[in-house]
Protein backbone atom coordinates (compact mmCIF):
# COMPACT_ATOMS: atom_id res chain seq x y z
CA UNK A 1 0.00 0.00 0.00
CA UNK A 2 1.30 3.57 -1.03
CA UNK A 3 0.17 6.49 0.85
CA UNK A 4 1.00 9.96 0.15
CA UNK A 5 1.61 11.67 3.52
CA UNK A 6 3.96 15.19 2.41
CA UNK A 7 0.85 16.77 1.29
CA UNK A 8 -2.26 15.70 4.30
CA UNK A 9 -0.77 17.11 7.71
CA UNK A 10 -3.76 15.90 9.32
CA UNK A 11 -3.10 12.21 8.12
CA UNK A 12 0.58 12.86 9.89
CA UNK A 13 -0.72 14.45 13.10
CA UNK A 14 -2.94 11.10 13.39
CA UNK A 15 -0.38 8.42 12.40
CA UNK A 16 1.15 8.54 16.12
CA UNK A 17 -2.21 8.03 17.39
CA UNK A 18 -2.91 4.97 15.09
CA UNK A 19 0.27 3.84 15.96
CA UNK A 20 -0.17 3.26 20.01
CA UNK A 21 -3.95 1.86 19.55
CA UNK A 22 -2.37 -0.23 17.36
CA UNK A 23 0.19 -1.60 20.07
CA UNK A 24 -1.93 -1.70 22.96
CA UNK A 25 -5.33 -3.02 21.44
CA UNK A 26 -7.66 -0.57 22.36
CA UNK A 27 -8.69 3.56 22.60
CA UNK A 28 -8.73 3.70 26.63
CA UNK A 29 -4.93 2.12 27.00
CA UNK A 30 -4.03 4.69 24.29
CA UNK A 31 -5.66 7.53 26.02
CA UNK A 32 -3.71 6.55 29.28
CA UNK A 33 -0.45 6.13 27.50
CA UNK A 34 -1.05 9.11 25.47
CA UNK A 35 -2.66 11.69 27.89
CA UNK A 36 -5.53 12.30 26.01
CA UNK A 37 -9.02 11.62 26.12
CA UNK A 38 -10.75 8.46 24.91
CA UNK A 39 -12.60 10.27 22.52
CA UNK A 40 -9.89 12.13 21.40
CA UNK A 41 -8.10 8.88 20.88
CA UNK A 42 -11.81 8.09 19.05
CA UNK A 43 -11.98 10.73 16.71
CA UNK A 44 -8.09 11.31 15.64
CA UNK A 45 -8.56 7.74 14.44
CA UNK A 46 -11.98 8.33 12.42
CA UNK A 47 -10.22 12.13 10.86
CA UNK A 48 -7.31 9.79 9.83
CA UNK A 49 -9.74 6.80 8.81
CA UNK A 50 -11.80 9.75 6.43
CA UNK A 51 -8.63 11.49 5.26
CA UNK A 52 -6.78 8.50 3.74
CA UNK A 53 -10.03 7.07 2.72
CA UNK A 54 -9.80 3.24 4.41
CA UNK A 55 -10.88 1.31 7.27
CA UNK A 56 -7.73 1.10 9.98
CA UNK A 57 -9.67 -0.96 12.57
CA UNK A 58 -13.06 -3.07 13.37
CA UNK A 59 -14.37 -2.06 15.74
CA UNK A 60 -16.95 -3.84 18.49
CA UNK A 61 -18.25 -3.69 21.95
CA UNK A 62 -15.23 -5.44 23.34
CA UNK A 63 -12.56 -4.98 20.72
CA UNK A 64 -10.26 -3.29 18.49
CA UNK A 65 -8.47 -4.90 16.24
CA UNK A 66 -6.52 -3.81 13.11
CA UNK A 67 -7.99 -4.16 9.93
CA UNK A 68 -5.47 -5.78 6.90
CA UNK A 69 -5.07 -2.21 5.41
CA UNK A 70 -3.89 -1.18 8.91
CA UNK A 71 -1.16 -3.41 9.62
CA UNK A 72 0.20 -2.53 6.40
CA UNK A 73 -0.06 0.76 7.48
CA UNK A 74 1.47 -0.34 11.02
CA UNK A 75 4.35 -2.51 9.14
CA UNK A 76 4.95 1.11 6.66
CA UNK A 77 5.60 3.48 9.77
CA UNK A 78 7.07 1.42 12.39
CA UNK A 79 10.22 2.15 11.39
CA UNK A 80 10.19 5.80 10.52
CA UNK A 81 8.14 7.12 12.97
CA UNK A 82 10.77 5.29 15.92
CA UNK A 83 13.73 6.86 14.42
CA UNK A 84 11.76 10.37 13.76
CA UNK A 85 10.90 9.81 17.88
CA UNK A 86 14.68 9.27 18.90
CA UNK A 87 15.96 12.01 16.57
CA UNK A 88 13.50 14.61 17.81
CA UNK A 89 14.63 13.34 21.77
CA UNK A 90 18.26 13.43 20.56
CA UNK A 91 17.98 17.29 19.65
CA UNK A 92 15.83 18.51 22.55
CA UNK A 93 18.71 16.79 25.13
CA UNK A 94 21.65 17.65 23.69
CA UNK A 95 21.87 20.75 26.03
CA UNK A 96 19.37 19.38 28.48
CA UNK A 97 18.29 16.92 31.36
CA UNK A 98 16.86 13.54 29.76
CA UNK A 99 13.06 13.71 29.88
CA UNK A 100 10.44 11.75 28.17
CA UNK A 101 8.24 8.80 29.25
CA UNK A 102 10.39 5.89 29.52
CA UNK A 103 9.16 2.54 29.70
CA UNK A 104 10.36 -0.66 30.69
CA UNK A 105 9.58 -4.34 30.79
CA UNK A 106 10.74 -6.72 34.07
CA UNK A 107 10.64 -9.60 36.15
CA UNK A 108 9.14 -9.24 39.45
CA UNK A 109 12.78 -10.58 40.90
CA UNK A 110 14.38 -8.11 38.87
CA UNK A 111 12.92 -5.30 39.46
CA UNK A 112 13.44 -6.52 43.89
CA UNK A 113 16.59 -6.86 43.23
CA UNK A 114 17.95 -4.30 40.34
CA UNK A 115 15.34 -1.34 40.60
CA UNK A 116 13.73 -0.81 43.69
CA UNK A 117 16.84 -0.77 46.07
CA UNK A 118 17.80 2.56 44.20
CA UNK A 119 14.66 3.89 42.72
CA UNK A 120 13.57 6.97 44.40
CA UNK A 121 17.06 8.57 44.14
CA UNK A 122 16.84 7.72 40.27
CA UNK A 123 13.15 9.57 40.53
CA UNK A 124 14.67 12.61 42.19
CA UNK A 125 17.41 12.56 40.12
CA UNK A 126 15.76 12.82 36.83
CA UNK A 127 12.14 14.16 37.47
CA UNK A 128 12.22 15.00 34.05
CA UNK A 129 11.51 11.16 33.20
CA UNK A 130 8.39 10.01 33.21
CA UNK A 131 9.41 6.04 34.43
CA UNK A 132 6.79 3.45 33.54
CA UNK A 133 7.63 -0.01 35.24
CA UNK A 134 5.74 -2.69 33.65
CA UNK A 135 6.03 -5.79 35.93
CA UNK A 136 5.39 -9.53 34.21
CA UNK A 137 6.88 -12.57 34.28
CA UNK A 138 5.89 -13.82 31.28
CA UNK A 139 8.53 -12.58 28.42
CA UNK A 140 7.35 -9.75 26.51
CA UNK A 141 7.83 -8.52 23.22
CA UNK A 142 9.44 -5.13 23.65
CA UNK A 143 8.83 -3.73 20.00
CA UNK A 144 5.36 -4.59 19.15
CA UNK A 145 4.10 -3.82 22.79
CA UNK A 146 5.73 -0.37 23.01
CA UNK A 147 8.07 -0.75 25.47
CA UNK A 148 11.79 1.02 25.36
CA UNK A 149 13.97 -1.71 26.58
CA UNK A 150 13.50 -5.17 29.21
CA UNK A 151 15.21 -6.42 32.10
CA UNK A 152 15.32 -10.32 32.34
CA UNK A 153 18.10 -12.97 32.46
CA UNK A 154 20.03 -13.19 29.27
CA UNK A 155 19.43 -16.63 27.98
CA UNK A 156 15.83 -15.60 27.39
CA UNK A 157 16.16 -12.69 25.40
CA UNK A 158 15.98 -13.06 21.47
CA UNK A 159 18.82 -13.28 18.76
CA UNK A 160 18.71 -9.86 18.01
CA UNK A 161 18.70 -7.99 21.10
CA UNK A 162 21.16 -5.59 22.36
CA UNK A 163 22.03 -6.18 25.85
CA UNK A 164 23.99 -4.72 29.24
CA UNK A 165 24.37 -6.51 32.16
CA UNK A 166 22.76 -5.20 35.23
CA UNK A 167 22.90 -6.12 39.02
CA UNK A 168 24.84 -8.63 40.77
CA UNK A 169 25.45 -12.01 39.61
CA UNK A 170 22.62 -13.98 41.65
CA UNK A 171 23.37 -17.64 43.13
CA UNK A 172 20.91 -20.31 42.84
CA UNK A 173 20.52 -22.74 45.87
CA UNK A 174 18.86 -25.42 47.18
CA UNK A 175 16.81 -24.45 50.19
CA UNK A 176 14.96 -25.64 52.81
CA UNK A 177 13.30 -25.69 56.84
CA UNK A 178 15.61 -27.69 59.27
CA UNK A 179 11.93 -28.96 60.23
CA UNK A 180 11.79 -30.15 56.85
CA UNK A 181 15.38 -31.83 56.62
CA UNK A 182 14.76 -33.12 60.18
CA UNK A 183 11.96 -35.31 59.07
CA UNK A 184 12.98 -35.74 55.45
CA UNK A 185 16.70 -36.17 55.72
CA UNK A 186 19.53 -34.40 53.77
CA UNK A 187 19.81 -35.20 49.90
CA UNK A 188 23.30 -35.78 49.47
CA UNK A 189 23.44 -36.13 45.30
CA UNK A 190 21.00 -34.55 42.74
CA UNK A 191 19.67 -37.92 42.22
CA UNK A 192 18.05 -37.95 45.79
CA UNK A 193 15.94 -35.37 45.34
CA UNK A 194 13.40 -37.97 43.21
CA UNK A 195 12.63 -39.28 46.78
CA UNK A 196 12.34 -35.46 48.47
CA UNK A 197 9.27 -33.20 48.37
CA UNK A 198 10.21 -30.57 45.81
CA UNK A 199 8.29 -27.43 45.27
CA UNK A 200 8.89 -26.13 41.67
CA UNK A 201 8.11 -22.70 39.38
CA UNK A 202 5.73 -23.16 36.91
CA UNK A 203 6.51 -20.09 33.87
CA UNK A 204 3.69 -17.80 33.43
CA UNK A 205 3.79 -17.58 29.98
CA UNK A 206 4.39 -21.14 28.70
CA UNK A 207 3.32 -22.75 31.51
CA UNK A 208 6.16 -25.04 31.55
CA UNK A 209 7.66 -26.38 35.01
CA UNK A 210 11.43 -25.28 35.14
CA UNK A 211 13.78 -27.62 35.35
CA UNK A 212 16.71 -27.76 38.51
CA UNK A 213 19.80 -26.83 36.99
CA UNK A 214 22.44 -27.96 39.19
CA UNK A 215 26.05 -28.72 38.22
CA UNK A 216 29.03 -32.03 38.50
CA UNK A 217 32.17 -29.89 37.21
CA UNK A 218 31.66 -28.89 34.10
CA UNK A 219 28.51 -31.04 33.44
CA UNK A 220 25.40 -29.01 33.75
CA UNK A 221 22.47 -30.88 35.54
CA UNK A 222 18.87 -30.45 34.87
CA UNK A 223 16.25 -32.33 36.74
CA UNK A 224 12.44 -32.53 36.68
CA UNK A 225 11.44 -34.57 39.57
CA UNK A 226 7.79 -34.82 41.01
CA UNK A 227 6.46 -31.81 42.00
CA UNK A 228 4.74 -31.53 45.45
CA UNK A 229 3.70 -28.04 45.13
CA UNK A 230 3.68 -25.94 42.06
CA UNK A 231 3.91 -22.11 42.32
CA UNK A 232 4.63 -18.91 40.04
CA UNK A 233 5.15 -16.10 42.86
CA UNK A 234 8.35 -15.42 44.94
CA UNK A 235 6.96 -14.86 48.01
CA UNK A 236 5.15 -17.65 47.89
CA UNK A 237 7.97 -20.25 47.98
CA UNK A 238 9.00 -18.07 50.81
CA UNK A 239 6.04 -18.78 52.56
CA UNK A 240 6.31 -22.65 51.16
CA UNK A 241 10.02 -23.14 52.10
CA UNK A 242 9.87 -22.03 55.46
CA UNK A 243 6.51 -23.91 56.69
CA UNK A 244 8.36 -27.14 55.88
CA UNK A 245 6.24 -28.23 52.59
CA UNK A 246 9.35 -29.21 51.21
CA UNK A 247 13.05 -28.31 48.55
CA UNK A 248 12.91 -25.38 46.86
CA UNK A 249 15.62 -24.33 44.10
CA UNK A 250 15.78 -20.07 45.02
CA UNK A 251 17.86 -17.07 44.05
CA UNK A 252 20.11 -16.80 47.10
CA UNK A 253 19.74 -13.37 47.47
CA UNK A 254 16.27 -13.58 48.00
CA UNK A 255 16.72 -15.75 51.75
CA UNK A 256 20.24 -14.53 52.65
CA UNK A 257 18.53 -13.50 55.58
CA UNK A 258 16.76 -16.49 56.80
CA UNK A 259 19.74 -18.73 55.54
CA UNK A 260 21.38 -16.25 58.48
CA UNK A 261 19.24 -16.83 61.41
CA UNK A 262 19.09 -20.37 60.48
CA UNK A 263 15.42 -20.52 59.43
CA UNK A 264 16.40 -21.88 55.95
CA UNK A 265 19.76 -24.57 54.73
CA UNK A 266 21.26 -24.85 52.19
CA UNK A 267 21.90 -28.32 50.58
CA UNK A 268 23.95 -29.77 47.63
CA UNK A 269 26.39 -26.49 47.40
CA UNK A 270 29.00 -28.24 45.91
CA UNK A 271 26.49 -28.71 42.95
CA UNK A 272 25.54 -25.32 43.06
CA UNK A 273 25.02 -24.26 38.94
CA UNK A 274 26.65 -21.10 37.72
CA UNK A 275 25.09 -17.61 38.76
CA UNK A 276 23.06 -15.73 36.25
CA UNK A 277 22.71 -12.20 36.12
CA UNK A 278 20.43 -9.92 35.00
CA UNK A 279 20.53 -8.01 31.48
CA UNK A 280 18.82 -4.81 30.29
CA UNK A 281 17.83 -5.51 26.25
CA UNK A 282 16.57 -3.37 23.63
CA UNK A 283 16.52 -3.19 19.61
CA UNK A 284 19.49 -0.62 18.84
CA UNK A 285 21.84 1.16 20.18
CA UNK A 286 21.48 3.65 17.15
CA UNK A 287 20.14 7.06 18.02
CA UNK A 288 19.76 5.79 21.73
CA UNK A 289 17.55 8.46 23.99
CA UNK A 290 19.69 9.90 26.63
CA UNK A 291 16.63 8.91 29.22
CA UNK A 292 17.85 5.19 28.41
CA UNK A 293 21.39 5.96 28.53
CA UNK A 294 20.34 7.68 32.30
CA UNK A 295 18.78 4.57 33.34
CA UNK A 296 21.41 2.02 32.31
CA UNK A 297 23.84 3.94 33.80
CA UNK A 298 22.26 5.02 37.12
CA UNK A 299 21.40 0.89 37.97
CA UNK A 300 24.44 -0.19 36.47
CA UNK A 301 25.72 1.39 39.49
CA UNK A 302 23.18 1.93 42.44
CA UNK A 303 23.92 5.81 41.50
CA UNK A 304 24.27 8.23 38.53
CA UNK A 305 27.10 6.75 35.94
CA UNK A 306 29.81 8.97 37.37
CA UNK A 307 30.05 10.82 34.23
CA UNK A 308 30.54 8.26 31.90
CA UNK A 309 27.81 7.08 29.47
CA UNK A 310 26.88 3.45 28.75
CA UNK A 311 28.98 3.67 25.37
CA UNK A 312 32.40 3.84 27.28
CA UNK A 313 31.58 2.29 30.45
CA UNK A 314 29.35 -1.26 29.30
CA UNK A 315 30.23 -4.20 27.47
CA UNK A 316 27.67 -4.37 24.76
CA UNK A 317 26.14 -7.97 23.85
CA UNK A 318 23.89 -9.48 21.38
CA UNK A 319 22.52 -12.25 22.14
CA UNK A 320 24.86 -15.13 20.67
Amino acid sequence: MKVDLTMDSGILAGLPVFRMVARVGGFTAASGRLGISVSAVSQSIRQLELRMGIRLFDRTSRSVRLTERGRQLLEAIEGPIGLLSGAIETVREVDGEPSGHLRITLSRLAAEICILPTLVDFVRRYPAIRLELSTDDRLTDIVSNGFDAGIRFRGTLELDMISVPLGPPLRRSMLASKDYLARAGEPQAPEDLSRHAVIRYRFPGSGRLEPLVLRRGEEIIQLDPPAALILDDNGHFALASRAGLGLAQRFRVTEEEAIDTGELVSVLDAYEPEPQQFHIYFPSRDLQPAKLRAFIDWFKTGRAGAGKTVEQDAPWHRKA
